[in-house]
């Protein structure tokens, strides 16, 4: 299954960032988040969404 990333403020809830990027798998999509963790620790929550292309 492909997996897209969404990425919600953590104060307002709100989508904030759009990622265009569609990922192979689940643990390709899991080091993408970790890796935006690291760039923005603490400001995004981060969603894995499964989708069907």
């Amino acid at each position: 299954m492909k997996y897209i990333i969404r990425v919600f403020d953590l104060h307002t809830k709100k989508e904030t960032i759009k990622l265009d990027e569609v990922f192979e798998t689940k643990d390709a999509a899991e080091a993408a988040i970790e890796k935006l963790k690291l760039q923005y620790p603490e400001k995004y929550e981060y969603v894995k969404v499964p989708v069907k292309y």
